[in-house]
């Protein structure tokens, strides 16, 4: 072995009459068709998950980075905060100012990440056997105080019971009324109080 100091490699360069050039034309050419068809490869892959998301599937991307969004509802609600929850047809959002925000999917009109946030592919899997009827069952052994927002009405109460589709709410007013609401139909619920 030599003592001597290595250099890097200088670039070959070569004359038009060279009989490497057309290979060098070649190589580049190639490298150049393979380049195009990795970035061709690529939006294809991105368009066929964009074609593949699903709402829920968007809705735990959002999750998982535990940054902020924006859910308009379908009744033209605005919440704003990080989804702490995800089930099979509702999520949680906790907004600073409220606490936790029950929302339907089908109640769910638009779905904004923060400002410069990627946009969520959604194209996953999905697996969530907690449905909300479910939840609002195990949420009633509690009793708490909730905001039901539904049919353009805000109403407030401790949530008694919960079933297939329908929950019991003692409404927090002079004659203690309990009413029945139809889950399906519920635009948001806030537990203000566990």
């Amino acid at each position: 072995m030599s003592d001597e100091p290595t250099t890097p490699c200088q670039p070959i360069r070569l004359s038009p009459g060279d009989p490497l050039a057309a290979l060098a034309r070649w190589v580049a050419e190639g490298s150049a068709d393979q380049a195009a068809r990795s970035r061709a490869r690529q939006r294809w892959l991105e368009r066929q998950a964009e074609e593949e998301a699903t709402l829920i599937g968007s809705i735990i991307d959002l999750a998982e980075r535990g940054r902020a969004v924006t859910v308009t509802t379908t009744a033209g609600s605005r919440h704003t905060g990080a989804v702490v929850a995800v089930g099979s047809d509702f999520a949680i959002v906790r907004e600073p100012r409220l606490g936790d925000i029950v929302i339907r999917h089908d109640a769910i009109a638009l779905l904004r990440p923060s400002p410069g946030d990627n946009i969520p592919t959604g194209d996953r899997p999905l697996d969530i056997n907690l449905a909300l009827a479910d939840a609002l069952v195990e949420l009633s052994a509690e009793r708490p105080r909730v905001l039901i927002a539904t049919g353009g009405e805000e109403l407030t109460g401790e949530l008694r019971s919960a079933g297939y589709n329908v929950m019991t709410l003692q409404l927090h007013n002079s004659r203690r009324d309990t009413i029945h609401v139809a889950i399906d139909v519920i635009d948001h619920l806030v537990i203000l109080a566990r």
